[in-house]
């Protein structure tokens, strides 16, 4: 009986249909988006020469180039969430793309070791964002637990192919510059 309490409940209320039949778009692009955060995140270790080579610099210059990203993520995760449940999820996923597309430009573009250690900070603090807007997308397009536990594990086993998908990348732009690499990217 509850069953039919339930799709009686869902045939009755039009928003339920909504965002059961757009579900399956709210997944992909909460995929999507984490696919880019992860691949974005590996893609960098495997450009470190074309990156020293192009802006120049030492070891402590690429190191900055990796851990800004990785720093900013780490410090303004969880502050993203609490901004994640206020202003909502769909709102601060839009926006953390919208900010980590024009930071990946940037980083493309950066003239400088500087410039490009800046973009990336900017990069980790939008995927930061993005990481939990994700997951509380997910939780949104599926209510129910068990279709909740399939969605959750398609996001995460999608994301584990970002490795193997940096080292094809770079290494089809190897002969290209740092700068027009990362625009590629």
């Amino acid at each position: 009986m509850p069953i039919l309490v339930a799709a009686a409940r869902q045939r009755a209320n039009p928003a339920a249909r909504r965002v059961n039949s757009s579900s399956g778009f709210t997944l992909a692009a909460a995929v999507l988006g984490f696919f880019v955060i992860t691949l974005d995140a590996v893609v960098v270790n495997v450009a470190l020469p074309a990156i020293r080579r192009e802006p120049g610099g030492g070891i402590a210059g690429l190191q900055w180039v990796v851990d800004g990203y990785t720093l900013m993520f780490a410090a303004v995760l969880l502050s993203a969430g609490a901004l994640t449940d206020r202003v909502g999820a769909r709102r601060a996923f839009g926006v953390g793309l919208a900010v980590f597309v024009a930071a990946s430009v940037a980083c493309g573009l950066a003239p400088s070791l500087g410039a490009l250690v800046a973009a990336r900070f900017v990069q980790g603090a939008a995927a930061a964002v993005m990481t939990p807007a994700s997951m509380a997308l997910i939780g949104q397009a599926y209510p129910e637990p068990a279709r909740r536990t399939r969605a959750v594990a398609a996001w995460a086993t999608n994301v584990q192919s970002a490795p193997s998908q940096a080292g094809q990348r770079v290494a089809r732009f190897d002969d290209l510059n740092a700068p027009n690499a990362g625009a590629v990217l």
